[in-house]
C-alpha cells in the first residue's frame, strides 16, 4: 500500500514571494509578511497517509512504500504513531533539498526592512544586517549584527546590538534576561538582569534589574537600577542636559509607576473639564454627568493600581548594598538617588564610589579597591 506524505505547513514557503498581509478592513500591512513558519516542540509538521494505487498523485506529490521520512535536524517521529512526524525544538520549520527541517536559530541576512517586514520568532533570531526604524524584532534571543535604529526589539533571553542603538527618541529595546550593546542614543533599554553598554550611552532611558556597566560615557537621560551601576570614563557632562541615576528599586515597577501616574493626571484633567460642563448645564451636562462617574471609576482604579505596585516586598531592594561606581570623572548636573536618599553631586568629582549609609549618600575613594 503506497503512501503520501501530507505537509502540516508550505514546503514551498522559502521560495515564494512574501506578501503584505491583509487586514479585516480590506487594507494591507505593508510590516507583516509573515517571514517565518514558527512551530513549537510537539507540534506536527506531516504525516503519511495511505492512498489508494489506482488514484494518480497530484504534480509534486511525495509517495513512498514505507513510512520513512525525510527530515533532518529538529524533527522526531511520534512515538506513539510512526506515521507522523513532529517538532522536537522550538524554531522555525522549512524544506531545504527534500528534507524536512526545524532550526531554533532564524538567521537572516540583510536588514529587517519592507522586504522582511517584522520578525516574530519563536527560538533565537540572528540579523546579519540592521534594524531599520518602526520594525520590530521579536525572539527567545536576538542578535543584532548591523545598527538598530528607531526600532522595537523584544526578547524573552537576551539582546545583542554588535553596531549600537541609534533611537531616535523612539527606539526601544526589553530583555527578559540581559542586554549588550556597542552604545546606545535616544533609546529606551529594559533588561530583567544586567545591560552592558561598551562604549557611550547618550540621552537614554534605562531600566536594569540587576547592573548596569558602561564602559565609556553615560551622558544624559534616566537609569534606573536594583543594584550597581558602574561608569568608566564619564558620568553626567553638559550644562544643558541632566543625567538622573535611582538605585534600589525594581526598575520595572518605577516604569508602571510613570505610566500610571502619567494616567492619573490625564484623569483628574478629563474629570475636571467634565466636571466644569456638568455645573454650567446645558446640553452636554447629562452627557458629561455620564462621563464623570466613568473617570471616577477610572481614577480610582488607577489608584488603587499604584498602592499595589509597591506594596510588594520585591519592589525594593537593600538600599545599604547598593553602588554607584566611577573610576573616572562625574560632570556637571549629576543626581543619584538610593532609596529615598538624593544627592546633587559636585562637578569634577573624580574616582568615586557612592553608596546608602544611615539615610544617606556617601563618596568614598577610590572608586575600586584593590
Amino acid at each position: 500500500m503506497p503512501y503520501l506524505l501530507r505537509y502540516h505547513f508550505d514546503p514551498d514557503y522559502e521560495r515564494r514571494r512574501l506578501r503584505p498581509k491583509n487586514r479585516e478592513d480590506g487594507s494591507v500591512d505593508q510590516f507583516d509578511l509573515g517571514y517565518a513558519q514558527n512551530v513549537v516542540a510537539g507540534q506536527l509538521l506531516a504525516e503519511w497517509e495511505e492512498v489508494d494505487p489506482d488514484d494518480a498523485p497530484e504534480p509534486g506529490t511525495i509517495l513512498s512504500d514505507d513510512l520513512s521520512f525525510p527530515h533532518g535536524e529538529g524533527c522526531r517521529v511520534d512515538p506513539s504513531n510512526p506515521s507522523r512526524l513532529l517538532a522536537a525544538v522550538n524554531g522555525h520549520v522549512s524544506c531545504v533539498d527534500g528534507l524536512i527541517l526545524v532550526r531554533e536559530t532564524l538567521s537572516i541576512g540583510r536588514d529587517i526592512d519592507f522586504h522582511t517586514g517584522n520578525i516574530v520568532a519563536v527560538g533565537d533570531v540572528l540579523v546579519g544586517g540592521g534594524v531599520r526604524s518602526g520594525f520590530l524584532v521579536m525572539g527567545r534571543n536576538i542578535t543584532v549584527r548591523g545598527t538598530v535604529e528607531a526600532a522595537k526589539l523584544r526578547a524573552m533571553g537576551g539582546v545583542s546590538c554588535q553596531a549600537g542603538i541609534q533611537g531616535g527618541g523612539r527606539g526601544t529595546v526589553r530583555a527578559g534576561k540581559s542586554i549588550r550593546a556597542r552604545y546606545c542614543e535616544n533609546a529606551v533599554l529594559h533588561a530583567g538582569q544586567n545591560i552592558l553598554i561598551d562604549g557611550a550611552s547618550m540621552h537614554c532611558r534605562l531600566f536594569a534589574g540587576e547592573k548596569l556597566a558602561v564602559k565609556g560615557r553615560l551622558v544624559g537621560g534616566e537609569a534606573y537600577c536594583g543594584e550597581a551601576v558602574y561608569v568608566g570614563e564619564q558620568l553626567g557632562g553638559g550644562s544643558q542636559s541632566q543625567t538622573r541615576l535611582l538605585l534600589g528599586y525594581d526598575p520595572e515597577r518605577i516604569h508602571q509607576d510613570q505610566h500610571l501616574k502619567a494616567r492619573v493626571r490625564e484623569l483628574v484633567m478629563e474629570l475636571a473639564t467634565c466636571q466644569e460642563e456638568v455645573a454650567r448645564g446645558g446640553e452636554r451636562a447629562e452627557a458629561c454627568g455620564a462621563d464623570v462617574l466613568r473617570l471616577e471609576r477610572l481614577l480610582e482604579s488607577c489608584q488603587a493600581q499604584l498602592a499595589r505596585l509597591w506594596s510588594h516586598p520585591a519592589a525594593m531592594r537593600r538600599f545599604s548594598a547598593c553602588r554607584v561606581i566611577v573610576p573616572g570623572l562625574v560632570g556637571a548636573n549629576v543626581e543619584i538617588g538610593i532609596g529615598e536618599a538624593v544627592l546633587a553631586v559636585p562637578e569634577e568629582t573624580r574616582d568615586v564610589v557612592f553608596r546608602y549609609v544611615e539615610g544617606e549618600i556617601v563618596m568614598e575613594h577610590p572608586a575600586l579597591r584593590k
